[in-house]
């Protein structure tokens, strides 16, 4: 067993996700094996998280010997959970002097109160009718405050709204007692957090959210065996970088395209990642999904010995699982419904294979924020019969056998894990050539098609020719197992083993690489130049 103790630094975890969480679960998982310490450290405040982690650990999706803290729930002073800070009549949908009327709006219970004709309150329940929060009106109509409780039914977070833009200003934690631990200032207008004030177990004042965390974190990896800290999303490079106690070791993970639209070489610098590529020399290492993305990196801020390729891996697939025959006029697609994923892109050239495949269908899963404007498009181009999100599917493998291919047409990917779990299931991917993940993925004309992005036409052509000509699906079917050997589970188990086998304490490479940090030091205001306009 190895004798350090891997922590994910990560924002929240939750059961319906995307890659970025899957991704991490399957190391986290990987890592429990060797390091039995294994731990998350999560940052945002969720009202559920307990009974998300225990479903996470019931599912098998996390192994239950793998630690899980919440900065949130362990700022709390006063932990008793027998104590209920709220009544059984605001727990109640009926309440005294007030009629409610149900927003039918809404997908869970909620409900709008009023009092003497004036709008004074609003309250939402889960589907198990237990009280998710309250909103407080004005006689404007203004949204006041809103008070959230967790599934105990206690108060746990008080938001207070700014009358302009309807968003908080200001956050105010409590225990079970009602009393206030952390306040937290929000910009309404950027909604980012800023100062913030923690009232126990003595008063502190940080003027940023990241270096609160940094304090928790740093107090709470003193009592852990050599700690290596991970940060696997570039809102949480800050924080490791407020962390600055001795024999710390940092690993940060990219998962995504570094560059701003339209997300090529020539392209400048995200925002987001300015905080790590900046800080290169800080961090003991740092991963990569792709060769392809390494080099980039390399090229602006040269050769770095920190930096490492660790690809995501395929899985078996359990023998269990019962094959579906494929639909040779089906298209699919796994991704959330956002902006990046460029759905858009795939039902617009769908069109051209309707016209030629008259019964084709294209049956887009997941969910997100742009799903109505997806369904605009698909009735826009007359396409109901043909075109169906169909939501979050449990049966990636079951899903992807059932079509003739699967489709990608993202802006950019740090990876693109739905192709080599396409491919595991024996589906070709037609995608659009963009960085990145599918060059490194798909073998052009042997397990799938490359498509110069943004061209729908030949995107369509691609889809078509699968189609029409089954043989050839069937070849491309065979190849696509390959994936199996190309991304090897065991070659990810031992990458990661042996990157943290190398801060194993007495290791000469910790030494080697201290000294090499310390030669490329002076370089660093070269690098910074080049974000500067």
């Amino acid at each position: 067993m190895g004798n350090v103790t891997p922590v994910f630094i990560f924002n929240s975890l939750d059961i319906v996700r995307g890659g970025l969480t899957k991704a991490v679960l399957t190391r986290a998982n990987t890592l429990v094996e060797y390091f039995p310490e294994t731990q998350f450290f999560t940052l945002l405040y969720q009202r559920d998280h307990k009974e998300i982690i225990q479903k996470l650990y019931e599912s098998g999706k996390l192994d239950k010997r793998i630690k899980v803290h919440n900065f949130f729930l362990d700022a709390i002073p006063s932990k008793d959970e027998s104590k209920i800070n709220s009544t059984s009549v605001i727990q109640s949908v009926k309440e005294q002097g007030l009629i409610e009327f149900i927003d039918s709006g809404s997908k869970q219970p909620a409900y709008r109160y009023y009092q003497n004709g004036l709008y004074v309150k609003y309250k939402k329940f889960d589907k198990q009718q237990r009280l998710m929060f309250i909103d407080y009106m004005d006689e404007g109509r203004h949204r006041t405050r809103r008070e959230e409780f967790d599934p105990d039914g206690n108060l746990s977070r008080i938001q207070h709204m700014d009358l302009v833009t309807n968003t908080p200003k200001l956050e105010r934690y409590v225990d079970s007692n009602g009393e206030c631990f952390l306040s937290i200032w929000v910009n309404p207008k950027s909604k980012k957090s800023g100062r913030c004030l923690l009232f126990h177990p003595k008063p502190r004042e940080f003027n940023d959210i990241s270096k609160l965390y940094a304090f928790w974190i740093a107090e709470k990896i003193k009592h852990l065996n050599h700690p290596i800290l991970m940060s696997d999303s570039r809102a949480t490079d800050e924080v490791l970088l407020n962390i600055k106690e001795n024999g710390v070791k940092k690993i940060a993970i990219c998962h995504n395209n570094h560059f701003t639209k339209p997300y090529t070489k020539d392209s400048e610098i995200k925002k987001t990642w300015v905080p790590l590529l900046t800080n290169l020399n800080e961090f003991d290492r740092v991963v990569l999904l792709t060769n392809e993305q390494r080099e980039d990196i390399e090229e602006t801020f040269g050769n770095r010995d920190i930096l490492r390729v660790i690809p995501h891996s395929v899985q078996p697939i359990e023998t269990s699982h019962q094959k579906v025959e494929p639909s040779p006029y089906l298209a699919v697609t796994l991704a959330r419904y956002n902006v990046q994923k460029r759905l858009d892109e795939a039902i617009k050239a769908f069109q051209f294979v309707v016209e030629k495949i008259p019964n084709a269908e294209y049956h887009i899963y997941g969910f997100g924020s742009e799903e109505d404007k997806l369904k605009d498009l698909i009735s826009k181009l007359k396409l109901q019969k043909h075109v169906f999100l169909k939501g979050f599917t449990n049966d990636a493998v079951a899903t992807y056998q059932s079509a003739c291919c699967s489709i990608l047409t993202s802006d950019y990917e740090g990876f693109g894990l739905v192709m080599t779990e396409s491919l595991a299931a024996g589906t070709p991917v037609v995608a659009y050539d963009i960085k990145y993940g599918p060059r490194d993925i798909i073998r052009d004309g042997v397990d799938g098609y490359l498509v110069p992005k943004g061209d729908q036409k030949q995107l369509a052509e691609k889809i078509i020719y699968l189609m029409e000509n089954p043989n050839i699906r069937k070849q491309f079917s065979e190849h696509a197992k390959d994936v199996f050997q190309r991304f090897n589970y065991e070659d990810y188990k031992r990458q990661w083993k042996e990157l943290f086998m190398e801060f194993e304490p007495n290791n000469n490479e910790n030494q080697e690489i201290e000294q090499d940090v310390e030669e490329k030091q002076e370089k660093r205001s070269m690098w910074r130049m080049l974000f500067k306009k």
